[in-house]
């Protein structure tokens, strides 16, 4: 077994070595963090007769995702949901739902598995909103379908959190033989609720907690720390959603007390970029390429399904909501980005799924669609807001 310091170091040393290059190249540091694990997992393992220790996984998924989705949680205050407006939450569900199901639909109409392809659902709905926004400030756009973009690329994390704690629920019945009516509506509802309850609770005690600490950083990082990670632990312990939990616990936060919010959402994201490089170096270990050869048209179904989701998903929100035409039409193209959530949620299913073979051929299809959607997403975006009009330069 190799040296778990020497392995961390590693990843930190290559992930941000590989994330820089890439990076430069007009790709998201991601792809840089998990070819790190690649070369240290599938590569280096098998010349040194030695494999990474099991429980790095467990600690580094629980910790990093409780962080992601707290820090997630801590952007939705009310005031923020009041200026998106009920034409953009209607396009966003609309978009979120038609997404899960088009992938759906694909995927199951070749594999035939409705476990693989309700996780695979699941997971579709994420965008990442890093290399949207990015050029959305090159070509300097601006309007209401570039608005309506930066709400939506912010809200999708969050809509996708509590699909998957639906999706997994459901995959969990399937896989177990024991679908019933009942337990398709009670294990779910189980999940959400119980994870409302759970991370409505700690927010508020959180909150009160922390206001004797207003002017003073450390206290509530270590508050914050704590909470995020305690929440994940009594959501695991209760067989609730804990990806849910430590959302529900940052929203709590941030409306209750939203100075005491912002200085957390600041204090865990300055530690977030070591975090980050070595949980999606670890997922870069799981990447099976023995697989590869033999999903290839699951990724390519998975790609067109999640693509014709997003655009017609936004077409069918914006005509109900009654937005403007450019809207309609433009607005699912500039949605098909995918990165750091989707990835860290096939992570999250591999582990909830344990004992099961899909865990592992499910973060191999994300990681690769990733890959594919970093190369063609951001063409998308330029589409959208040059054929709109919204691009103010023609270049970066």
């Amino acid at each position: 077994m190799l040296n778990i310091f020497l392995i961390v170091g590693l990843m930190l040393l290559l992930g941000f070595l590989f994330g820089r290059i890439l990076r430069r190249m007009g790709f998201t540091s991601i792809l840089g963090y998990l070819l790190a694990g690649i070369i240290i997992g599938p590569v280096m393992s098998p010349i040194l007769h030695s494999e990474i220790p099991a429980e790095l996984s467990g600690i580094v998924t629980s910790i990093t995702l409780s962080f992601v989705a707290y820090t997630i949680g801590l952007n939705f205050s009310m005031g923020f949901i009041r200026r998106m407006g009920k034409k953009t939450l209607i396009i966003l569900i609309t978009e979120v739902v038609i997404t899960a199901v088009a992938v759906f639909i694909f995927v199951y109409s070749v594999s035939h598995d409705v476990s693989l392809s309700l996780i695979l659902a699941s997971l579709s709905p994420a965008t990442a909103p890093a290399g949207t926004v990015a050029i959305l400030r090159d070509f300097r756009s601006k309007g209401a379908l570039t608005d309506t973009i930066m709400a939506v690329v912010g809200l999708d994390d969050a809509a996708a959190i509590v699909i998957f704690s639906v999706g997994i629920a459901w995959t969990k019945i399937t896989l177990g033989g024991a679908f019933s009516i009942g337990t398709s509506i009670i294990n779910p509802l189980w999940e959400i609720m119980g994870a409302v309850a759970i991370g409505l609770i700690g927010g508020l005690a959180l909150s009160y907690y922390t206001k004797r600490f207003r002017s003073s950083s450390d206290p509530i990082f270590v508050l914050s720390v704590a909470s995020a990670i305690t929440c994940w632990g009594v959501a695991d312990v209760l067989s609730v959603s804990p990806i849910l939990t430590c959302m529900i616990l940052g929203a709590t936060l941030i409306n209750t007390n939203r100075d005491i919010g912002n200085l957390s959402n600041n204090l865990i994201d300055s530690v977030m970029t070591p975090v980050f490089i070595i949980f999606f170096a670890v997922i870069g270990t799981e990447i099976m390429f023995g697989e590869v050869s033999g999903i290839w048209l699951i990724v390519i179904l998975y790609c067109l399904g999640r693509t014709a989701g997003k655009i017609s998903g936004s077409w069918l929100g914006g005509f109900v909501s009654g937005s403007e035409s450019k809207i309609r039409r433009y607005l699912g193209f500039a949605l098909a980005d995918q990165a750091g959530v989707a990835i860290g949620l096939s992570f999250l299913a591999a582990r909830e799924l344990v004992g099961y073979p899909l865990g592992n051929t499910i973060i191999t299809i994300i990681a690769i669609s990733t890959a594919l959607f970093q190369v063609f997403a951001p063409l998308g975006v330029q589409y959208s807001i040059k054929k709109s009009g919204e691009a103010r330069i023609e270049s970066g």
